[in-house]
């Protein structure tokens, strides 16, 4: 059987080379889901979200050396990868064919399992798909867009309202007394906010200001 390695880079240079075989190293990455109906039966009901983070399990052994044991490798593969950088995993680039044909390139650490075995200890390292600062940043920065854009509509829906026969602007105040005149000469038996519609507001018009 082919053997391989599977190289992992942090954030800092340092390097962490696994051996392992052809059927030592699993992808798995599965679709996300919403279910708004709470049946959770029917893909038919189910809204696509996109992928989870894919998870990375390499399994290989460790064995006893001259000058290092089986124990004090593993030892040294749990303190390099439970690091932490800012209060979060440390993140690596892994650089290995499997993963670069899946598309997975930065992960972290998720959990590490090990077992004794005749010949020394076998561990399987569980690492999960890192999402990307620029990544982040995106989502980010379209999050703020749509933010901004529903602002612009709630402040372009706020100019489109007339005045009131409460509001306090000097304009509506004007507006008011010009509609009473209309309204004693005759010309007009509308209410004072649907006669109001039918003139233009100025730019600067506040009519959300009311007198209580």
């Amino acid at each position: 059987m082919e053997s391989r390695v599977v190289k992992l880079i942090d954030e800092d240079g340092n390097e962490v080379v696994l051996p392992i075989d052809n059927t030592g190293l699993e992808i798995y990455k599965n679709i996300k889901y919403e279910d708004n109906t709470g049946e959770g039966n029917s893909s038919l009901t189910r809204l696509y979200e996109g992928y989870e983070p894919a998870y990375v399990d390499i399994t290989f052994s460790l064995a006893d050396e001259e000058y290092i044991t089986a124990f004090e490798k593993l030892k040294q593969i749990e303190k390099a990868f439970k690091r932490l950088k800012d209060g979060r995993p440390v993140i690596w680039t892994i650089i290995d064919k499997h993963c670069k044909a899946r598309g997975v390139k930065k992960v972290q650490f998720y959990d590490l399992r090990s077992s004794e075995t005749d010949t020394g200890i076998e561990a399987t390292l569980q690492l999960i798909e890192a999402q990307l600062p620029e990544e982040k940043k995106e989502k980010k920065t379209s999050t703020g867009t749509s933010d901004t854009a529903d602002n612009t509509s709630e402040n372009t829906a706020n100019k489109t309202k007339t005045c009131t026969a409460q509001s306090t602007d000097e304009y509506c105040r004007k507006l008011l007394v010009k509609y009473e005149k209309e309204r004693m000469e005759g010309k007009t038996i509308l209410a004072f906010e649907d006669w109001a519609k039918q003139k233009p507001l100025p730019p600067s018009a506040d009519t959300d200001t009311a007198t209580v």
